[in-house]
């Protein structure tokens, strides 16, 4: 036996040197988040969460130092942006995907997150029960769809919804998210951003079903 385990310990050593020198991180590799398409295991965690529709979905690839999901959903108010809710989420791995349903507004949103094979929900709930969709208007959407590199504790708009009540033929742009000043005053407005953070200060979520 022993013949044996040594050409294996050599095997093993050879082997992992190999995946070591494949692994070896790049100096010029960066941070990324991208739009994603909806493929069939977004399906199969959609319904097992109980939704049949399609969402946004987002895909992030990251490293070790990358610990938690900050994500938050703001509604303008007087041309600045007000916190409505805002979550964390631990990361258990350095890749995965974001799915992003929009509720029926102003009900909020639900965030589903896949990393490491572990899936988690967060319902984002908007505190305004008593509005409603006035008539004749418009809602428009602008939603992250180019990859884009990015930084620890970097605030990324990834989702823009305006309700307007004019005939407004401008398309909404997620870098109206930092110029909120460019939206008219009686538009009603909403963005979620994410960050991702270097460490983890907060316990991570349970699962809802």
């Amino acid at each position: 036996m022993k013949p044996i385990i040594k050409i294996m310990s050599i095997a093993g050593l050879l082997l992992g040197f190999l995946s070591g020198c494949q692994q070896a991180p790049d100096p010029e590799s960066e941070f990324t988040l991208k739009a994603a398409s909806f493929n069939q295991e977004d399906t199969a965690i959609a319904n097992q969460f109980g939704y049949s529709a399609e969402s946004q979905v987002f895909q992030f690839a990251a490293d070790n130092t990358v610990q938690l999901l900050h994500y938050t959903v703001y509604k303008l108010n007087q041309g600045e942006w007000e916190v409505q809710w805002t979550g964390d989420q631990s990361l258990s791995g350095t890749r995965g995907r974001i799915a992003v349903y929009s509720d029926s507004l102003p009900a909020g949103y639900t965030l589903i997150l896949q990393c490491d094979n572990i899936c988690v929900k967060d319902e984002l709930r908007v505190d305004d029960p008593d509005f409603t969709m006035p008539e004749g208007s418009v809602l428009s959407t602008a939603s992250l769809k180019q990859e884009i590199p990015f930084q620890l504790n970097e605030e990324i708009p990834v989702l823009l919804q305006r309700i307007s009540t004019e005939n407004d033929t401008i398309l909404v742009d997620l870098e109206q998210f930092f110029k909120p000043d460019t939206f008219a005053k009686q538009d009603e407005v909403w963005a979620l951003t994410l960050i991702f953070q270097g460490s983890d200060h907060s316990l991570q979520l349970p699962s809802k079903e």
